[in-house]
């Protein structure tokens, strides 16, 4: 046997950064990045329950007609069918600028071996076009 130490992995942390143009409505404005959000498990797995938490205070006030999108995209930011989720936003105290995000889904059932994941506010102008506010994770591994 040859002298030698144990190989420490490091884990690497899913960081959400701005938003690419493509995802973000034409008329938006003061577009919030969502850089806060943790995901659990990190790294997603396919076919498995993920969780998202975090926040984001929004640059506008929200009134209550937004929705809070996880959308996976393959490596040519095309959208991937069956995963991902959204949840209606509801507020006690609209209009706000504060949203605390946790939203529980589930992830592709095959994720591709590259792949990206958006988080995203969104009025509702459009759905699967940010208008308020966005988180953009790529290069991502299964």
């Amino acid at each position: 046997m040859v002298n030698s130490i144990p190989y420490q992995l490091n884990k690497r942390t899913t960081i959400f950064k701005e938003c690419p143009s493509k995802f973000i409505f034409p008329d938006s404005v003061n577009i919030t990045v969502i850089s806060n959000a943790t995901l659990t498990p990190d790294p997603v797995k396919s076919n498995e329950t993920v969780t998202v938490t975090g926040s984001a205070t929004i640059q506008i006030n929200m009134t209550g007609d937004e929705v809070f999108t996880f959308i996976f995209y393959d490596s040519n930011l095309n959208y991937i069918e069956g995963g991902g989720g959204e949840v209606k936003l509801f507020f006690s105290d609209c209009p706000t600028n504060y949203y605390p995000i946790n939203l529980t889904t589930n992830a592709f059932f095959f994720l591709p071996s590259n792949y990206s994941i958006v988080l995203a506010i969104t009025g509702n102008k459009v759905f699967f076009v940010v208008t308020e506010a966005c988180g953009f994770a790529s290069d991502l591994s299964s």
